[in-house]
């Protein structure tokens, strides 16, 4: 049999007969992939909760070898995020999605998941706090409105209806009482839903939208700018200790903290300041001294711009000042800055008084967004959160840019979890983006060892690529074949993999793997195709 036809094989899905009914489980890749997270389940169980519970040796620590791994992931306050709880959540979430999560999202989809489970305490919470409550009738009336809307979802068609009714010896009440009765399990989850939306109502109630405030998003300011970078200050320091020659190296340049390099500065604008509040011209200050290389040249000069068009911290500056007047230091994410406000205007759309209320319900409804985010956003940031799992620390840290702080417990959550496969790959994607080819290789190797399934997929590729361009080319091509053997089933997630794998055979003149590449995705868009009845969109 040929390669193509052991994929055409691969991703074909097995059913199999139970008296009268034929289960479709899925193709065999796939039937192989979940068996694995069966283990992995299983491993957990026994490695905590009620299997460590219920289990002595467990408990004397005979499996800590396998998984040592913290009972809680986080903690909010006196509210306990459990591991168990925690897992079973994420499976269920990998279980949701087609074909699962690729094994390149997993790491940060478990960070979300935490997230979630955080920001819904703390809703709930405070919901609690302003006295929110559902009552009887508020659940029955959500309820019939899921019933009526199940039934419009499943038969737009009246005559839909009545048939399938038919068919099933079933009245149109029965059948009624059949979808709410499905519903009523899940009544405390809906109350819980229902208590959000009445406090997000309430958040978003409180704002307040007129013509002027309206107006006010239309306002534009033309300014200059003088821009410090505290980054910049530091690489010149380090720059400058390279190119020192002899025992007074260190001393003649020293290297800068980030505390050192932001405080220096703030110290040479407050200087440029005082030149400016004595008479100095903003714009050759601007030429001289101003990092902003995109406006330096032109004297600091911004041109025209709105509120939206910079970061807040700059707005709220420079919108604050009248025509010709100079802030103090302002501080962003950039560096710090001196702005000068040289003219204002208000740049309303011409079709403003003719469709006044449209802009403002446009305005209402971006506000009460916004509203909504920041009472989320302050909920959290006043809440005492612990992250106890050493993987979702690190991730936090990564969200951030720390990936240097975040390897460390990545280290830590891989040494301390054998089953661990989402810290692996994050340690090598990590290693990856900072150079270190060795250690990537080598965490992409333990990824594709412990998931030798369609998971691997993604691992396989990039360990490819990095042993090609170590110069492992039959290595390389051994892992590029697996990683095209592994994605051989026909779903949008595989795509990228063939596109990428057929390129990369294109660069090495291997003709076979461009060809059999080709085949795949001739066979993917033919299975598209026929699955939208002649029209697709690849991603």
């Amino acid at each position: 049999m040929s390669i193509m036809g052991l994929r055409k094989g691969f991703s074909k899905p097995i059913h199999i007969r139970v008296g009268k009914r034929t289960i479709r489980l899925g193709t065999p890749l796939t039937v192989f992939f979940w068996a694995i997270v069966v283990i992995f389940l299983a491993g957990a169980y026994f490695s905590f909760g009620l299997g460590r519970a219920s289990n002595p040796a467990a408990q004397r620590g005979q499996h800590e070898g396998i998984r040592r791994v913290t009972p809680i992931v986080a903690q909010v306050g006196g509210y306990k995020i459990e591991r168990e709880d925690f897992e079973t959540r994420f499976m269920r979430m990998v279980e949701r999605q087609p074909g699962g999560i690729p094994i390149s999202r997993q790491a940060f989809a478990k960070y979300q998941l935490m997230e979630s489970m955080i920001e819904h305490h703390l809703l709930l919470k405070a919901a609690k706090a302003e006295k929110l409550n559902v009552s009887r009738q508020d659940l029955d009336a959500r309820i019939e409105e899921m019933v009526e809307d199940s039934m419009q979802r499943n038969f737009p068609d009246q005559k839909q209806l009545v048939k399938y009714l038919q068919k099933k010896g079933l009245s149109y009440d029965q059948y009624r009482n059949q979808l709410r009765e499905g519903l009523v399990s899940n009544r405390d989850a809906m109350r819980e839903d229902l208590l959000l939306e009445k406090l997000e109502e309430k958040v978003k109630g409180q704002v307040e939208v007129t013509d002027e405030t309206v107006k006010q998003q239309y306002e534009e300011v033309k300014a200059r700018h003088i821009l410090i970078r505290p980054d910049k200050l530091a690489q010149g320091a380090t720059d400058e200790a390279d190119q020192a020659e002899g025992p007074e190296a260190d001393s003649s340049a020293p290297e800068l903290s980030e505390e050192q390099a932001e405080e220096q500065a703030w110290h040479q604008a407050e200087e440029l300041l005082a030149k400016i509040e004595a008479g100095a011209d903003f714009a050759q200050l601007a030429k001289e001294h101003s990092d902003d290389t995109a406006s330096a040249a032109k004297g600091g000069d911004l041109g025209w711009f709105s509120r939206r068009a910079m970061v807040k911290e700059f707005s709220d500056a420079a919108f604050a000042l009248e025509p010709g007047q100079v802030s103090g230091v302002v501080k962003s994410p950039f560096g710090v800055h001196i702005i000068k406000v040289e003219d204002k205007r208000v740049n309303l759309p011409e079709d403003f008084e003719e469709n006044r209320q449209r802009y403002v319900d446009q305005q209402k409804a971006t506000q009460e967004f916004q509203a909504w985010n920041q009472y989320k956003q302050d909920l959290k940031q006043q809440a005492d959160i612990q992250i106890h799992d050493p993987e979702l620390q690190a991730l936090g840290l990564i969200t951030q840019g720390r990936q240097d702080e975040a390897i460390p417990l990545l280290v830590q959550a891989a040494e301390n979890d054998s089953y661990n496969l989402t810290a692996r790959y994050a340690l090598a994607e990590t290693y990856q983006q900072k150079g270190n080819k060795q250690q990537a290789i080598e965490y992409y190797r333990q990824v594709v060892e412990l998931a030798p399934g369609p998971a691997s997929s993604e691992a396989h590729l990039e360990l490819g690529k990095l042993l090609r361009d170590q110069g492992e080319k039959e290595e390389a091509l051994e892992e590029f074949k697996s990683a095209s053997d592994w994605a051989a089933s026909l779903q949008y997630q595989n795509y990228y993999t063939h596109t990428q794998l057929q390129k990369i055979y294109e660069e090495m003149g291997h003709t076979e793997g461009v060809a059999q590449e080709q085949a795949w995705l001739d066979e993917f868009e033919e299975a598209q195709e026929e699955s939208t009845g002649g029209t697709m969109t690849l991603p």
